[in-house]
């Protein structure tokens, strides 16, 4: 089985990544755990290297750098030479892990491609997705503090992330389940157990206990900007998405 967990930076991606990590499904090594835990992430990252190097490299490839948070995220066309370091990534990883997947919110922008690789190797009927979902402004107001974006960029920036991937989860017959950080946080057991359900695979429940902390999320409330309407629907459709 191979996992994928999407969602927006600063949505709570790294919280469900370890605790899949940490209940036998491998999110990586800690070799490729990058980057290491920080302040805003004393639990880590959870964040495979070998797959968000090479989501790098694809988004580069179409001139777009993810460092200078551009909503404006172009449709990205895969050279052979990245198409193999694709393949040979996957091929390693399934040889050695039953279980696997990764964690990288680049990957909101770059799960098409991703997808094409596993139907090109035959492992799709392997593949099951992951959405973690986390108010726009949340995420924003987030960033600016980590990363000095202003919110309203933030929130665009959000937008950029989630509408590709939503979009396409949307479109494809990938299995795929919508989940809320927020929901996380306030249930962690209940929710982890849809998580698992969903996997066909069993869990701990003392391990979700230990691992989810209440306190990681300090920016739901704060300041405020006007959420463009587009936005709110998109929020309105996630949340319909989670409750199937």
């Amino acid at each position: 089985m191979i996992t994928i967990v999407l969602g927006m930076h600063r949505s709570g991606t790294s919280v469900v990544a370890g605790i899949l990590h940490f209940n036998k499904i491998s999110m990586g090594t800690y070799e490729t755990f990058w980057p290491r835990p920080l302040p805003q992430n004393p639990k880590g990252f959870y964040e495979n290297y070998d797959f968000r190097k090479i989501n790098d490299t694809l988004l580069k490839e179409s001139n777009y750098n993810t460092k200078h948070y551009n909503p404006r995220i172009p449709i990205l066309d895969p050279s052979k030479n990245i198409k193999e370091k694709m393949i040979k990534t996957i091929g390693s990883y399934n040889h050695r892990f039953t279980n696997w997947g990764w964690k990288d919110p680049r990957t909101c922008l770059t799960i098409s491609n991703w997808i094409n690789i596993f139907e090109e190797v035959d492992l799709i009927e392997q593949v099951k997705i992951i959405f973690v979902s986390r108010k726009s402004l949340s995420v924003a107001r987030s960033l600016k503090k980590r990363n000095a974006i202003p919110l309203l960029q933030g929130v665009n920036l959000w937008k950029a992330y989630t509408e590709r991937a939503i979009n396409y989860c949307e479109l494809s017959n990938i299995p795929t389940l919508y989940l809320s950080f927020e929901k996380i946080l306030k249930k962690p057991v209940s929710e982890c157990e849809k998580i698992f359900q969903f996997l066909s695979q069993p869990f701990d429940k003392n391990i979700v206990r230990d691992f989810i902390e209440k306190k990681i999320s300090t920016n739901s409330k704060g300041e405020l900007v006007d959420i463009p309407e587009e936005i709110v629907f998109l929020e309105n459709k996630i949340e319909k998405l989670i409750l199937v």
